[in-house]
């Protein structure tokens, strides 16, 4: 994977051509295999095991040094989920690296183009897991501005609202409700925070993406039985 920067080479007798921000496959165990850099950029690999991605899509081999293109929804998918994973790898335990790795190799399957049972089950397992974490990311993103929207998320991530209500549904939490605790959190940091002794509490709600101070006043001391002026004040006074 090289997002900015064409590559070129070969997999034995095969050429390999591969626009900026296009995915191949490679065989490193092919003779001669080589892959170079045409520009200044960074260059992205996923290591998939052979067998296990074989017995998923058989004709994976016949795709060697070929171009994925990147607008792929899926393609697309699976790279922002390769960068999430790779941003968090070091925060995660043993257990969620596996649980991540599996989700890579899902979204890589479906991507290749697994068909039937193996790619019903790619999508229910690694595609769902991805594209709710890639919403997350989006949503903290973008959690003050007045334009966080279903919709707005819906087109972006050309699936239907339902759709979304559903990934976070099954995860345990509304959409809704995942907004609204992310600007609740987001605005008890910053009442702790000293460097932001001095901005108004009204300015603390719009920073957390809260347009309607009554509303984040009710909704912060349902959620932290305390007004935000009680946690600034008890904070101060820990220090």
């Amino acid at each position: 994977m090289s997002p900015n920067s064409a590559l070129s080479g070969a997999m034995g007798k095969r050429p390999l051509e591969v626009a900026a921000g296009d995915v191949t496959i490679g065989d490193p165990s092919i003779k001669g295999a080589q892959i170079t850099q045409m520009g200044h950029g960074h260059f992205q690999t996923a290591l998939l095991p052979r067998k296990a991605l074989l017995r998923a899509c058989p004709n994976a081999e016949d795709l060697i040094a070929g171009s994925i293109p990147g607008a792929n929804p899926i393609t697309s998918m699976f790279l922002r989920y390769y960068d999430l994973a790779h941003a968090y790898a070091d925060k995660l335990a043993a257990a969620e690296l596996d649980a991540v790795s599996q989700h890579l190799f899902d979204l890589a399957v479906l991507m290749i183009g697994a068909r039937g049972d193996v790619a019903e089950e790619a999508r229910t397992r690694g595609l769902a897991a991805a594209r709710l974490e890639t919403l997350k990311s989006d949503i903290l993103a973008q959690l003050d501005s007045p334009a966080l929207s279903l919709a707005g998320l819906s087109a972006a991530h050309r699936v239907s609202p339902r759709t979304i209500q559903l990934l976070f549904e099954q995860a345990g939490i509304t959409y809704s409700g995942f907004v609204l605790e992310q600007r609740l959190l987001r605005a008890e940091r910053l009442l702790q925070n000293p460097a932001m002794r001095t901005r108004k509490i009204i300015e603390i709600a719009h920073l957390a993406g809260f347009h309607d101070v009554s509303y984040f006043h009710r909704a912060f001391r349902r959620r932290f039985g305390q007004t935000p002026d009680d946690v600034r004040k008890l904070s101060g006074e820990s220090k």
